[in-house]
């Protein structure tokens, strides 16, 4: 799945993820946009070159500290189901007490 997901967001096919590649796998995957600062500092912590990017063994190092390659490939490759998922998690996190038009929402914050 990460090899897909590489290879996916890799768009000129070097093998390596740039600055505007890991950007736009990141706002895919998080909804947030990666700034210049954010990547020096991927690439630093993975010991990459900022001027070539993450190479798949970057990436994989990557979901192998604690991301989550289900959540993100199903963001990639499959989003009305990502989105599915998040909505049904989503509400299985709210607690509302009361009835009809009265409920409240207990949920904890």
């Amino acid at each position: 799945k990460v090899k897909k997901i590489h290879e996916y967001f890799d768009k000129d096919k070097d093998g390596y993820l740039n600055f505007q590649e890991l950007s736009a796998l990141q706002l895919v995957t998080s909804g947030q946009e990666m700034d210049g600062t954010q990547y020096g500092m991927v690439c630093q912590a993975l010991q990459v070159a900022p001027s070539k990017g993450l190479p798949l063994d970057a990436l994989k190092l990557t979901y192998a500290a604690g991301a989550n390659i289900d959540d993100d490939y199903n963001k990639v490759f499959n989003p009305v189901k990502a989105q599915k998922e998040k909505n049904e998690s989503t509400d299985d996190d709210v607690i509302e007490v009361g009835d009809g038009g009265g409920a409240i929402d207990i949920s904890d914050p």
